[in-house]
């Protein structure tokens, strides 16, 4: 399935800024592996004290859509 249209335009330069592609098919094994990426973007987002930062934010929103599609397959 094609996910990219999920994400705002600011969303898919990070995700190609950090060699992150959104644009092939995804299926229920390749979600896994996207929502792992992303959630290691966000986690190393973190600051000193472990607390989001505005990145880690940014992230997160995409973490929130990636689950989002895996919870409606």
């Amino acid at each position: 399935m094609k996910i990219s249209d999920k994400f705002s335009k600011e969303q898919l330069e990070l995700l190609e800024k950090n060699n992150i592609d959104v644009k092939d098919d995804f299926n229920e094994e390749t979600l896994e592996e996207l929502e792992d990426k992303v959630y290691d973007k966000m986690m190393g987002s973190l600051d000193k004290n472990q607390d989001f930062t505005p990145q880690a934010l940014k992230w997160e929103r995409i973490l929130d859509i990636v689950v989002d599609i895996e919870n409606n397959l």
